[in-house]
């Protein structure tokens, strides 16, 4: 796939799926207390490349 081409629905399904697999393994090891800065940052990518996808399905079904 070149920088041109998005990606189809299937594809933003499969990356939507491994997103939401690194956040569940990272709220699985949020310690209770002293998170460090690094797990929170990488919290915040995965979400927000969580809502990118998401967005980016709801154009595809409209």
């Amino acid at each position: 796939m070149d920088d041109n081409q998005q990606p189809n629905a299937q594809e933003l399904l499969l990356q939507l799926n491994i997103i939401e697999a690194k956040l569940t393994d990272l709220i699985a090891r949020w310690p209770y207390h002293s998170v460090q800065a690094k797990m929170v940052a990488e919290r915040e990518d995965l979400e927000e490349e969580r809502d990118r996808i998401l967005h980016l399905l709801s154009q595809s079904d409209s």
